[in-house]
Order: structure tokens, then C-alpha cells, then sequence
């Protein structure tokens, strides 16, 4: 099975109130230690001085990266960026091709 990692920054959004992050955070902690578990979070990081959050996941499918997103319990208090990562060897890889005469 072939699998990707993703890179996902998540901010709460300013306007939440600090009573509804305060009762959702809980909850989102207990679910990103579910998706620890099932090997699907490899990396969750807080951002110093700001109110969010870097994960990097691995997935199979887009169809999996939507329901991780979406099932987060924050998914409507938080703005996020999401990008596909690659390792070093592979980048490397496709440079050194797309550099040869």
C-alpha cells in the first residue's frame, strides 16, 4: 500500500470564543491521540505564541485526508493549509532527471 504525508497547518480562527475552544481543545487532543494510534499522525507540533497546530499525516487515499480533516473536532474553529510532502531522496531524484541533457 502505497501512502502519503501531508503537512497540515491548522490556526483557531480569532473570532472563536475562548469558552468554545476551551471545551473543544480536550477533545481534539483526545482525537489526534486516536489517530496516533492508528499510525495516521506521525508528527503533532504546537506553534509557539499563536493558537494552532502542525500534523504531519499519512494516508493512502484523499478520500482518508478528508475524513481526518474533517472529523476533527476544531474543523470549524480552525483556518488550514495543507501540503503533499516528498522526501529528500525523491526530490533529488526528480531533479537530477529533469536536469540530464
Amino acid at each position: 500500500m502505497i501512502t502519503m504525508k501531508f503537512l497540515i497547518i491548522q490556526k483557531v480562527k480569532r473570532e472563536v470564543p475562548i469558552e468554545k475552544w476551551a471545551k473543544l481543545l480536550p477533545l481534539q487532543f483526545k482525537y489526534f491521540d486516536k489517530l496516533e494510534k492508528e499510525k495516521a499522525l506521525e508528527v503533532y507540533y504546537h506553534l509557539i505564541g499563536q493558537q494552532g497546530s502542525m500534523l504531519i499525516v499519512n494516508v493512502d487515499s484523499d478520500e482518508k485526508l478528508s475524513k481526518i480533516i474533517g472529523q476533527d473536532p476544531m474543523f470549524f474553529e480552525c483556518d488550514r493549509e495543507i501540503y503533499p510532502l516528498t522526501t529528500r531522496q525523491t526530490h533529488e531524484k526528480q531533479i537530477r532527471e529533469l536536469l540530464q541533457p
